[in-house]
């Protein structure tokens, strides 16, 4: 038989009222109330009865997120499982979605503001004049983004501060003694690839170093991308020693490239990437990269959505969250190779 809400209460000595709010707002329950409850639930094998949890709070305990478009980025992988993880310990659920042929991704979100499919959206790659935002906005319907706010449209955001790790690649690429250092960026107008050129700028400046406009190449994302960018700036008759980029595939296809003009990263050339993928350990040389701290990302983006659905007023926030570092065999020199993972 279905192990039912009054089971739980009488296993864990607390009323049904208690179970519920663990369920629905565990924030309300003291931390060893709600351990108590979560191990009669897990006892008793109890799965809440989804339908009947949502006419009674009038929500579906849903969370709606489209899926980014295939080799968008593979950090956004890392992003995902983190988040569906986060929601599941606020009870909630994440519901994919991706884009319809012949329809615009507006259509998908007002078909599920009308419908009430799900009780809110997270936004991630967003822009500067993202119509999603408009929307939701405009709708008084709760959503999370990845990626920052502007002045003119507050909403509750999280972000990575990409200028503090593109300062921390420069920092150290200078430190190596590099004076000549690119950067691969994407083309100007992204939210989250401008402030990764102003640190960059901002740190040529700090190190005393010449900022060389040549050396400031703009490029789509990906692999190929990144072979044709890095064989353009490798075919000067004054190259680079250090090619920074903004995303781990751009910097990947920066080694094939030295590959294809006989160089050896590492020893020849000092490359970087940027979101710590698990191509970046895995590449020969291994790639110094910036990690984004993606499994915080998730859980504070829950919480702040979590905080609109418990009270629809609350003031929207946003939160910048600082990446870290991963030094690689990409930007050390051979004597070091092998010390670095």
């Amino acid at each position: 038989m279905r192990t039912t809400i009054r089971q739980v209460s009488d296993r864990a000595g607390v009323s049904v009222g208690t179970v519920s709010n663990v369920l629905n707002a565990p924030n309300l329950v003291s931390p060893g109330t709600r351990s108590r409850v979560l191990d009669a639930i897990s006892e008793l094998e109890y799965w809440p009865n989804r339908s009947a949890r949502s006419l009674q709070a009038q929500r579906t305990h849903l969370i709606g997120y489209r899926l980014p478009d295939p080799g968008v980025s593979s950090a956004l992988d890392v992003f995902l499982h983190s988040l569906v993880a986060g929601a599941s310990e606020h009870g909630l659920e994440i519901v994919l979605f991706s884009g319809c042929k012949g329809h615009s991704d507006l259509d998908a979100y007002r078909a599920s503001i009308r419908s009430g499919d799900v009780d809110g959206f997270v936004l991630s790659e967003t822009n500067y004049t993202d119509p999603r935002i408009a929307l939701l906005i405009e709708s008084s319907f709760p959503f999370v983004a990845f990626g920052r706010a502007v002045a003119s449209q507050p909403f509750s955001w999280v972000d990575v501060d990409g200028a503090a790790g593109i300062v921390a690649i420069v920092d150290h690429l200078a430190g190596l003694g590099h004076q000549r250092i690119a950067i691969v960026a994407w083309p100007p107008g992204s939210e989250s690839g401008d402030p990764r050129v102003a640190g960059y700028l901002a740190a040529m400046v700090r190190a005393g170093l010449a900022i060389e406009p040549e050396l400031i190449v703009r490029a789509d994302g990906g692999f190929e991308s990144g072979r044709k960018t890095g064989w353009d700036l490798l075919s000067r008759r004054r190259r680079p020693t250090a090619i920074v980029t903004v995303q781990d595939d751009l910097a990947l296809g920066v080694i094939a490239a030295a590959a294809d003009h006989g160089m050896r990263v590492g020893r020849d050339l000092a490359v970087t990437g940027f979101d710590d993928s698990p191509a970046a350990a895995m590449s020969t040389p291994g790639l110094t990269s910036v990690r984004q701290p993606m499994e915080l990302v998730a859980a504070r983006m829950i919480e702040l959505l979590v905080s609109q659905l418990q009270d629809p007023e609350v003031q929207r926030s946003g939160s910048l969250l600082a990446p870290d570092v991963v030094i690689r065999a990409s930007t050390l020199s051979p004597g070091v190779w092998g010390e670095v993972r």
